[in-house]
């Protein structure tokens, strides 16, 4: 009886165990698995009156930043192309970089890689802004990194 026991006390350990450590894994390995940019649909991204210039943040609700610089706004993915973790609290404003906190790469804030692993910069998508200032991203629509939507 006593081996029935420690036999069913390790297997419970065990499954505890595995199950906490493919949690661990799986916030560092980003939800898909790879470096590629998580797919999503159009999304709100808030009014442009809260996004200045020289601003990127994260977009609520879907794997993408928002940015706004001299020449208009622009969203890119929040996903690492290193290793497809989420970077969407990696932002550092002060030194307008984001920071990857799984393996400590660093994208610019137009998303090119200042420091690798990634070697890859992150993928941008296209951005419309209503007459009342409204801003959509759409994550379905990539666009070169140098595409901006001028504010009116």
């Amino acid at each position: 009886m006593t081996s029935d026991l420690s036999r069913r006390y390790f297997l419970k350990v065990l499954a505890v165990g595995a199950a906490t450590s493919a949690g661990a894994l799986s916030a560092c390995s980003g939800s898909n698995g790879g470096g590629q940019a998580e797919a999503f649909g159009d999304v709100s991204a808030g009014n442009i009156s809260a996004l200045a210039v020289g601003q990127v943040k994260a977009v609520p609700g879907a794997p993408a930043f928002i940015g706004r610089d001299a020449n208009g706004v622009y969203a890119m993915t929040t996903t690492c192309t290193h290793q497809g973790c989420d970077m969407s609290t990696g932002v550092s404003s002060s030194n307008q970089r984001i920071i990857c906190q799984c393996h400590n790469s660093v994208f610019s804030f137009n998303g090119d890689v200042e420091m690798g692993p990634a070697s890859s910069p992150l993928d941008h998508f296209k951005v419309d802004i209503a007459t009342d200032g409204t801003i959509t991203v759409h994550g379905g629509a990539t666009v070169a990194s140098s595409v901006r939507t001028a504010v009116s």
